[in-house]
């Protein structure tokens, strides 16, 4: 299913209100923005900015107003326009299926989720990755800890795309 099939509303937003995003490229105004000429670029791909208001599109996508305070304008962006830009610490319940794959759930993002790699055995004091794409530096345990278990781990900040 491609990106514009998904029917994002479905699921809870991926930001929250306050969350620091990135611009993850340039955005032009498409006749919507009052006080600008269609066309002219209302975020630059990298503008940082603070997830200000939650609001949805056709019934399917959500769309995140996002405060780009350095000019001053509240641009409505998709979530495939944005990126994380801080670490933060999570709540992340760690468990094997019963197929024996390694998986995560994250409560307050209320997301469950394949683990794909791992830093070290067992995944314990490294870096793991999900199949959405986020990592986490997990705390040191011991690598025979009775699962499931939920810890506090520090979800990485996740880098602007290169174009």
């Amino acid at each position: 299913m491609s990106e514009d099939d998904e029917v994002e509303v479905y699921d809870d937003p991926i930001y929250n209100y306050g969350d620091k995003v990135v611009s993850t490229k340039n955005i032009r105004n498409d006749g919507t923005y009052p006080g600008a000429e269609i066309g002219e670029i209302l975020v630059r791909k990298g503008d940082v900015g603070y997830v200000n208001s939650i609001g949805t599109f056709l019934q399917r996508y959500y769309i995140y107003g996002v405060d780009f305070y350095q000019t001053g304008r509240l641009v409505g962006m998709r979530k495939r326009e944005l990126k994380t830009m801080e670490e933060q610490d999570m709540k992340i319940t760690i468990r094997k299926s019963v197929a024996g794959d390694w998986e995560a759930y994250i409560a307050k993002k209320d997301l469950e989720a394949k683990i794909v790699a791992m830093e070290n055995p067992g995944c314990w004091g490294g870096v793991i990755t999900l199949d959405n794409g986020w990592r986490f530096q997990m705390p040191e345990m011991a690598a025979d800890t009775r699962l499931p278990l939920t810890v506090e781990a520090r979800k990485l900040a996740e880098e602007a795309e290169d174009a």
